[in-house]
């Protein structure tokens, strides 16, 4: 396996301050200062020169303040939020 470094604007300039993975599910939740959580989709590489990347899912909006804990559930069909 190989890994590699993911270049992507995450959450418009602003600090990414919490993320989670999910293993069942291959999602990855990320929060930040811009009072939104972002859902990515993880896509593993089938050649082993090139990085795993990932793709955007969809997002949860309009929180009124910056996104600071989040987490999946054991089952992947929750997400706590601490804002």
């Amino acid at each position: 396996m190989r890994g590699g470094t993911i270049q992507i604007n995450w959450h418009d300039l602003k600090p990414v301050l919490t993320c989670d993975f999910h293993p069942q599910s291959g999602l990855l939740a990320t929060g930040g200062a811009d009072y939104d959580i972002k859902l990515w989709t993880t896509i593993a590489s089938e050649d082993e020169k090139k990085a795993p990347g990932v793709a955007y899912h969809s997002n949860l909006s309009y929180h009124s303040s910056a996104v600071n804990v989040l987490r999946f559930s054991p089952s992947g069909k929750l997400l706590f939020v601490y804002c």
